[in-house]
């Protein structure tokens, strides 16, 4: 069913918080005003005024008041989203591609987890190979290494030889250092290589 569309003038308008009261033009419920809310004028091109003719459908709360919805104002032409509208809407839209990026590291880093062995000096393999290395603090770059040989924690300098293939896997205790002396405060000692 069609809601109806009814007609008023607004007799009464606080700009200030926002709502008013319509007079009817068509005699509803004796001569009762008709509440009018600022949310209910969607998209309009400016704020209404005492005077305004104003085409609503009438609503009844609970409380037995009643109220206009989905109303506009005579004359007045609604307006496509704002710039704050869009620039709220593209936000929402990188925040959810972010999102979908993270998951996807997440579980391709779950999926990758899984085919390890579960402790890292179980493996028979003396080389570790990982697709991706972990995300770290811009000039933090000293690998902070388990041997899965010994168990040893080593780290690794730029420039030494074992630090371009050593990798780093935070699921298995190992990490990435700021300096030197973090490192060697954290427990790790440099490696022979």
């Amino acid at each position: 069913m069609k809601p109806i569309l009814c007609k008023g003038k607004l007799t009464t308008w606080k700009d200030d918080r926002g709502f008013g009261f319509i007079k009817s033009s068509e005699p509803i419920d004796g001569s009762k005003e008709i509440f009018l809310h600022i949310s209910d004028l969607k998209g309009m091109s400016r704020r209404p005024r005492v005077g305004d003719t104003i085409f609503y459908e009438l609503k009844t709360d609970a409380d037995g008041k009643l109220r206009a919805s989905n109303a506009s104002i005579e004359g007045v032409v609604t307006q496509p989203f704002s710039q704050k509208q869009k620039a709220k809407k593209n936000g929402l839209l990188q925040t959810a591609i972010s999102f979908s990026v993270l998951a996807g590291i997440g579980i391709f880093s779950m999926d990758y987890s899984s085919s390890r062995p579960s402790s890292p000096t179980t493996s028979p393999s003396p080389t570790r190979s990982a697709p991706t290395t972990s995300i770290t603090k811009p000039g933090c770059n000293i690998k902070g290494n388990i041997s899965i040989e010994t168990g040893n924690r080593l780290y690794h300098l730029p420039g030494m030889e074992d630090y371009e293939s050593t990798r780093i896997s935070p699921e298995y205790g190992e990490r990435w250092f700021c300096t030197e002396k973090e490192a060697i405060a954290s427990g790790w000692r440099k490696a022979p290589r």
